[in-house]
């Protein structure tokens, strides 16, 4: 269900429900998020090897230590991974779901462009720009560093 609508309809709906502001901007990407990373974990968890578990559970550990030893390190590179991506993506979408009234640099970016201000609105995009690519080369040093 939480996947299955556009990050600015999600919005659009907090806006209503907790009015304009930064709130409404993290419920929506906090909604959106848990259901894109829950979905590719899940599928991450139906992926991993059966026959480390069995051994697990053949020494008698119980399910605690089965999920700590057998499941947590082959989905971690994953989670890692996922949680990256989704960061990114919520950077870029933040902008958008401000624009939606979720507060956030969107919101100063459609003030900007209401206000006829369009040097500020790009110095904003350039901004966003910015964080992006930062966050990119972030993002990439830690993949490096995990594989």
């Amino acid at each position: 269900m939480a996947r299955s609508f556009h990050p600015v309809i999600v919005a659009i709906i907090f806006v209503k429900a907790v009015g304009f502001g930064p709130l409404a901007g993290i419920l929506t990407l906090t909604v959106y998020s848990v259901g894109f990373v829950g979905k590719l974990l899940a599928e991450a968890i139906e992926e991993i090897d059966r026959g480390q578990l069995e051994a697990i559970v053949s020494t008698g550990a119980g399910f605690a230590k089965t999920v700590l030893y057998g499941v947590f390190p082959q989905v971690l590179p994953r989670l890692v991974g996922l949680s990256i991506y989704q960061t990114d993506s919520n950077l870029r979408a933040s902008a958008i779901v401000g624009i939606a009234g979720a507060g956030g640099i969107g919101n100063t970016l459609s003030s900007a462009f209401r206000r006829f201000d369009y040097d500020f609105a790009f110095a904003i995009l350039l901004v966003i720009i910015g964080l992006i690519l930062v966050s990119e080369a972030v993002s990439g040093r830690i993949r490096s560093r995990l594989t």
